[in-house]
């Protein structure tokens, strides 16, 4: 009877050790449930949950269900969540230098993104890391553009526009003050009904969450000029990323690198595609004559500029 006492404990123990070994990473993301971006992260679950023997996973809370970039941050902060995708806004909340990445009217292609984001990926992950989260890698949302209930062809057209800033966002409040214009600060759920209201009537985004949060529909028009890429990534608690085990750390690391790769590649192929409805759908793609272009890049050094200081140093920029 003792004997069996004991391997009933051991057995106990064994299971106990068994089950205190899985661990579930709580992920927060604004991309919807059922969109491209979700399914890409439930594949790679799926992977990371195989690599580990079901010793590792994800549970995702898509849609931005528990609130913007800074709330999922308060959340990661306090150990509610381990772990976050999250835009520039909320990336450059940590580190302000990252907003380089969404230098206004600089970048003409995906090619040049990735060249420069190669440049400075290690300097970034290392300031990441010093502020105590881990970068499982950068995933961005493609061009942004600007959509508008006017008809912008040139500089001159951006006069008299209500455009919307999220939040404090000093990127974007820049590049609306270099057109002379005093943006209208709102958070993001609050952009549809501003749309609808007319207390706004420009706005920024890519195609694709144009398409997924209806916005098009209060728009007549997109200008077909990238004002910026959309930077991106998915960061984890540094607290919550030591506590694995190394094995565990370098599987994770090595799924998240090449899954949240592929999830740029899906979102900037969606974006091109979400551009082809928003047309069939009546929104006029205005094309900007090259001419003009001169005088949007011209913006851009502007709004770059004056934010030297505030977001990076002017070292940075001249890099």
């Amino acid at each position: 009877m003792k004997k069996l006492l004991m391997v009933l404990v051991a057995l106990c123990f064994m299971v106990s050790s068994a089950l205190a070994q899985e661990t579930v990473i709580k992920l927060a993301t604004s991309a919807p449930e059922g969109s491209p971006s979700l399914k890409v992260l439930r594949k790679m679950d799926q992977e990371l949950k195989t690599a580990t023997g079901g010793k590792l996973s994800f549970k995702f809370f898509a849609g931005g269900v528990l609130g913007d970039d800074k709330v999922m941050l308060d959340k990661m902060k306090y150990g509610q969540i381990q772990a976050a995708g999250l835009t520039g806004v909320g990336l450059g909340e940590l580190v302000p230098e990252v907003r380089l990445m969404e230098l206004p009217f600089h970048f003409t292609s995906y090619k040049q993104v990735d060249c420069v984001l190669s440049a400075f990926s290690a300097e970034f992950e290392k300031k990441y890391e010093e502020k105590g989260y881990v970068l499982l890698g950068w995933a961005d949302q493609g061009f942004v553009y600007l959509f508008s209930k006017k008809n912008i062809q040139n500089v001159a057209d951006m006069a008299g526009t209500k455009p919307w800033v999220w939040g404090s966002d000093l990127l974007a409040k820049a590049i609306f003050n270099a057109f002379n214009l005093n943006p209208v600060p709102l958070e993001l759920q609050d952009v549809f009904t501003s749309l609808q209201t007319g207390l706004i009537d420009t706005v920024y985004i890519s195609p694709v969450y144009a398409v997924g949060m209806q916005w098009y529909t209060k728009v007549q028009y997109m200008v077909d000029v990238p004002i910026s890429d959309g930077i991106g990534a998915v960061l984890i608690s540094k607290k919550a990323f030591d506590a694995l085990p190394a094995d565990q750390q370098t599987i994770l690391k090595e799924k998240a690198a090449t899954y949240l790769k592929k999830l740029s590649i899906v979102t900037r192929q969606g974006n091109d595609k979400a551009i082809k409805v928003l047309a069939s759908k009546g929104i006029t793609v205005q094309k900007v004559d090259a001419s003009q272009m001169a005088n949007f890049r011209a913006k851009g050094e502007v709004a770059a500029k004056a934010l030297v200081g505030k977001l990076f140093s002017a070292e940075m920029l001249k890099r």
